[in-house]
């Protein structure tokens, strides 16, 4: 039978293996950064979790679900920087920028060039990450390794209320080796655009330690947080 960890406990047990994977691939562990994600987490649960006070951002893919859940009273002492790692709709981007940190999931210029003007009419400057897409798969999002230098320069030189903070990808279903070279290709394109301290978001609960490995500051975990369970 699984005891299940309450997610602050888990959130802390994962800080540590984290931690601990950073040292064995001669990462600084000061380098790497979680991003809780509480898309499927009850009210509950990130209330538990937010008790661990160095949690400073969380990532939410369902605007509004995130609107309620973060509009409950459970969750208002809580101020936290809220990531979108979603499907960006045109129709909801206005919301989105309204209620949303870092938008990570830019993935094509007329999106940006939208989001851009959106921007504008709000006077607001949107931090954004480029989402890279790594599969063949129809239902993900994302711009092709080969077509991202050119997305970069794009809306670097024509979307001025936009600012690219880095890049974010979801791995295939593949093999650790091919998983390890997609992510060392993305860490190769965000060295050439981007600074150190940007984002570079690679990595989930089950391929973040390969994410570590290629290169990755800001690792996406939900099921380890909040289905982490002891024997």
């Amino acid at each position: 039978m699984q005891a299940f960890l309450q997610p602050n406990l888990a959130y802390q047990a994962l800080v540590k293996e984290v931690a601990e994977v950073c040292l064995a691939y001669g990462r600084n562990p000061k380098e790497v950064k979680i991003l809780p994600v509480v898309k499927y987490a009850t009210i509950p649960q990130i209330a538990d979790l937010l008790t661990d006070k160095t949690i400073t951002c969380v990532a939410e893919s369902r605007l509004q679900d995130s609107l309620k859940k973060w509009q409950s009273a459970e969750l208002q002492p809580y101020k936290v920087k809220k990531f979108f790692i979603g499907h960006l709709q045109k129709n909801k981007v206005a919301k989105i920028l309204d209620f949303f940190d870092l938008i990570c999931s830019l993935d094509s210029l007329n999106l940006a060039q939208f989001t851009n003007q959106k921007a504008k009419e709000k006077n607001k400057i949107a931090p954004c990450l480029i989402q890279i897409k790594l599969t063949d798969k129809d239902t993900q999002g994302g711009a092709s390794l080969d077509g991202a230098s050119a997305l970069i320069e794009q809306i670097k030189s024509t979307c001025p209320n936009i600012k690219l903070k880095g890049l974010m990808a979801i791995a295939p279903q593949a093999s650790a080796e091919v998983i390890e070279q997609k992510f060392l290709a993305v860490k190769k394109l965000f060295d050439k655009y981007f600074k150190p301290s940007d984002v570079l978001s690679l990595g989930m609960s089950e391929d973040y330690k390969i994410a570590i490995k290629s290169g990755s500051n800001l690792v996406r975990i939900g099921s380890k947080i909040f289905e982490s369970s002891e024997e």
